[in-house]
């Protein structure tokens, strides 16, 4: 759901995110970006979003659903749902997150929550790519 321009919140989850660096400019010093994966759990997030230009804009997956993003939106993420975030070519795209917190069950970075298909990425060693062989091909 994307709310244009609104301010507000949803009342009742708490919040986690994991966030891993694939490679940077110290793992990898001649790189010239750094690479990552993000993931997100079960809780309302809002993201308020600015672009440069100001005329850039971006894309908001919310599980299937696919919505623009501008200067100035606000988007209202619903517990439980995966929300992708990308700029389109040519734009910059910065978005503040904000996630409401439970005075009786406040986040912590000790009490992860991950969907259930999701939780063999916590297994140690866990390969995300298969190792691919291969072939010499002739020359």
């Amino acid at each position: 759901m994307i709310v244009k321009n609104k301010k507000g919140f949803n009342k009742g989850y708490t919040f986690l995110r994991t966030v891993r660096t694939v490679f940077d400019g110290k793992i990898a010093p001649l790189s010239n970006m750094v690479m990552g994966e993000v993931i997100n759990h079960p809780q309302p997030e809002i993201y308020h979003y600015r672009f440069f230009p100001e005329q850039g804009f971006g894309v908001s997956l919310l599980d299937d659903e696919v919505y623009t993003v501008k200067q100035g939106d606000t988007s209202l993420i619903h517990p439980d749902k995966t929300h992708s975030q990308v700029a389109v070519p040519g734009s910059a795209m910065y978005y503040v997150r904000m996630i409401p917190h439970l005075p009786e069950d406040r986040w912590l970075p000790t009490t992860p929550y991950y969907r259930k298909e999701h939780k063999w990425l916590l297994e140690k060693d866990v390969k995300i790519w298969p190792e691919r062989k291969y072939e010499k091909t002739p020359e």
